[in-house]
């Protein structure tokens, strides 16, 4: 008698932590999903957020993105992953958009020599890039998003990743996609998703200081931030005044969609664009001036940049010649000159650029002048 009581106690109470969603290791149908409130009808240029994995979150087959975004007609998005415990890789961050409506294929308008580009396919078609490039747990990585037009056809879209233990930024891949102006929209989302892990081991993401720059180049931040999952073992917490710590898989109760009031300051703390160094010499063969220049990858990302060469030291009046243009990768130009005797004078080369979130740099200065052996 006393071992069917017994026997029936256990069976209760298994079946008591089941159905409660603790005995039994789970994760979400989706998600767990941080997004950002009232942001979804901005037309952007510009979108960013933070990532990190704790040290103790990290767990194999677990991608952490940190934008999630619409762009004209389509989406994508980007943020850190972490390989199976098999595979050799290092830690590497993910770039996508899925294909638009027109069926024009996207293609890529420059990758780092890092950045492996292909297609993807399964929820949807489109480009994919990834890099391995070693994310550390407990340190910060901001994932940033910009979109700058090109032609009446296309629209650049470029990804950067800014180290924040390292204070430096890295370029890793714009893409064309064949659509006019497209802009950047919708709420700023972010997931964390188990994509291959059938024990459903238990892993962490913090999310936190999520950026918008509207079409007019203005800083727009969410007035709050919204953690929601699928049924499954999910949790989240507050992180700081403007983030969020989500869990998922485990043994924890379900958790209800919740909302974070985010304080944050008008602007995000950018150091200003500078050019670190600028160069110039004469070819007479070609009758082209060659400038180049370089920014530091500590400096604040180049977008467009303008050149100016003038035939006096005050660089006043108009200058005998000028280019400018828009590319964050180009750090040399040539530009042809008539009537141009080095012998007799010297000429004044001003630099000036500005950066991916729409500050001017100083000009940058440099004498060009007949060198003799």
């Amino acid at each position: 008698m006393k071992s069917k009581l017994k026997y029936l106690l256990i069976t209760i109470l298994t079946f008591t932590l089941t159905s409660s969603g603790f005995a039994q290791q789970s994760c979400p149908k989706w998600g767990p999903y941080v997004k950002t409130a009232h942001m979804a009808k901005i037309s952007a240029e510009l979108m960013m957020a933070d990532v990190m994995f704790p040290a103790d979150g990290v767990a194999p087959y677990t991608y952490a993105c940190s934008v999630q975004f619409g762009i004209g007609k389509s989406g994508g998005y980007c943020g850190i992953q972490k390989a199976g415990p098999d595979e050799k890789r290092m830690p590497n961050n993910i770039f996508s958009i899925w294909d638009f409506p027109n069926k024009i294929q996207i293609s890529a308008q420059y990758k780092d020599p890092l950045t492996f580009v292909g297609g993807f396919g399964g929820e949807g078609t489109g480009l994919h890039s990834h890099a391995d490039f070693g994310w550390k747990p407990d340190h910060w990585y901001t994932n940033i998003v910009k979109r700058w037009a090109v032609n009446d056809s296309t629209t650049f879209v470029g990804y950067w990743i800014y180290d924040q233990t390292e204070k430096t930024y890295r370029h890793y891949v714009t893409f064309a996609v064949p659509e006019k102006n497209a802009m950047l929209h919708g709420d700023i989302g972010s997931f964390l998703e188990n994509f291959a892990d059938e024990q459903k081991r238990s892993r962490t993401a913090i999310y936190r200081s999520y950026w918008m720059q509207n079409d007019q180049h203005k800083w727009v931040h969410p007035d709050s931030l919204v953690a929601e999952a699928g049924d499954g073992s999910w949790k989240a917490e507050r992180y700081g005044n403007d983030g969020v710590r989500v869990t998922s898989c485990g043994t924890s109760p379900w958790q209800k969609k919740t909302f974070y009031p985010v304080i944050q300051k008008s602007s995000p703390e950018l150091i200003a664009a500078d050019v670190y160094d600028l160069a110039s010499y004469y070819d007479h063969s070609q009758k082209k001036i060659f400038v180049n220049w370089s920014v530091l990858p500590t400096a604040t990302p180049q977008l467009s940049y303008e050149v100016q060469i003038f035939d006096n030291s005050s660089y006043s009046g108009s200058p005998v010649a000028a280019i400018k243009g828009t590319d964050p990768d180009l750090n040399s130009i040539s530009i042809a000159v008539k009537d141009f005797n080095l012998k007799n004078q010297d000429y004044y080369i001003a630099l000036q650029i500005t950066d991916i979130f729409g500050q001017v740099s100083q000009v940058k200065k440099a004498v060009l002048e007949e060198k003799k052996p």
